[in-house]
């Protein structure tokens, strides 16, 4: 008997060209592909509807996300309250299917009883969400920013307590499984970090001499935003190479900061192959962050698909891949490293040791393995 699963997505996971969406999305072909019937339901807020889905899914159900002043004033979080959906609640209500809510965005299900009775509910924590809220408004400047994120990080660890009505937790480091274990000691807390590209075609091109230094986010992200400003201030002026920033929807602060540096460039919303070539042919891929919240997702596709990277503690929070990186966490150590890595190059007999050296937990099918025998253990 085919087995059958519900998966809500907190936006439409294609093209998988962020950090939220890339796990969302090579999750679904490792189900697809170990023979799971996959009912997608997306959020959609901006993004365009895709057969590229249609490829892995069943079926694909699109729902307005209700963003704006009403879906603010509620006692439920923000990123919550704008994705409840009578009509998802209804198409979910045709079966008794498990239902994995991809991040806590889609969890207002929860609140339906007769909805989540006598069916598993998982859910794919991306971290800890009011911790991470909090990280925002520690950094933020804005006041009205400021504000909306303490309200949210509030809202959301009071809700947490609904998740005890959940059946399994996902997380992706272990940090953040030790938090819910803690929390929740009746759970069920797996830890599988995340799915990603692993297309062995996808590696980086040993041919290429162009030496760049690449930067990629989602570039109207506050914590992505100051991470771009501060490499575009302080410490592309300091070495001789281009300097490429790249992502979705850049602020208009990124572009008026790079307008008076020479070393460089911003491009904006490249088609995931075009994203795929400027990941593949960059010399050095710089992964800083202040957040040590969740693991960074586009660490691992980097590892897989770029020559050298420097990263931070905070990128490398609860990955347990120090090893596969260079370490920089100053000004100076990431000016001096990115200085020594320009003079050397990074050749394919590098790329197959570091990938000897990924741990196994890193391995889409050995985690869609695990995640399917803890849903379906009792059919």
């Amino acid at each position: 008997m085919s087995k059958h699963i519900h998966i809500i997505s907190f936006d439409i996971p294609y093209p998988a060209d962020y950090g939220g969406v890339i796990d969302v999305f090579y999750k679904l072909k490792a189900f697809h592909k170990a023979g799971i019937k996959i009912h997608l339901h997306c959020f959609e807020y901006g993004r365009e509807h895709t057969d590229e889905l249609n490829k892995y899914c069943t079926e694909v159900n699109y729902y307005k996300r209700k963003t704006g002043i009403k879906a603010n004033i509620s006692t439920s979080p923000y990123i919550i309250k704008s994705r409840i959906s009578k009509e998802l609640e209804g198409n979910l209500q045709e079966d008794n299917y498990p239902i994995l809510c991809e991040g806590m965005h889609t969890c207002g299900i929860i609140d339906n009883k007769e909805l989540i009775s006598n069916r598993r509910i998982i859910y794919r924590a991306a971290n800890v969400e009011h911790h991470y809220y909090k990280a925002l408004y520690n950094s933020e400047t804005n006041a009205a920013k400021k504000a909306f994120f303490l309200t949210e990080a509030l809202k959301l660890e009071k809700w947490e307590s609904k998740l005890a009505n959940v059946d399994l937790i996902l997380t992706l480091s272990e940090k953040d499984k030790e938090h819910y274990m803690s929390v929740f000691p009746n759970i069920n807390v797996l830890n599988t970090f995340l799915f990603f590209n692993s297309d062995k075609g996808l590696q980086p091109n040993f041919a290429s001499k162009d030496k760049y230094i690449l930067f990629h986010a989602k570039l109207s992200v506050h914590e992505n935003i100051e991470a771009a400003m501060h490499i575009i201030q302080n410490i592309a002026p300091m070495v001789n190479a281009k300097f490429i920033i790249a992502g979705i929807n850049p602020d208009k602060s990124i572009y008026k900061a790079a307008k008076s540096i020479d070393n460089v460039d911003i491009i904006a919303n490249l088609s995931e192959e075009d994203m795929q070539e400027l990941l593949n042919n960059a010399h050095i891929n710089i992964l800083t962050t202040k957040q040590a919240t969740g693991l960074k997702l586009k660490l691992i596709n980097s590892l897989y698909q770029s020559k050298y990277i420097i990263a931070n503690d905070a990128m490398l929070s609860g990955s347990n891949l120090e090893n596969y990186v260079e370490l920089a966490n100053s000004d100076d150590e990431i000016i001096n490293k990115t200085q020594e890595l320009l003079s050397k190059e990074f050749s394919k007999n590098d790329y197959e040791r570091r990938l000897k050296l990924i741990p196994k937990e890193y391995n889409n099918d050995i985690q869609i393995e695990r995640i399917i025998k803890e849903i379906y253990s009792n059919e």
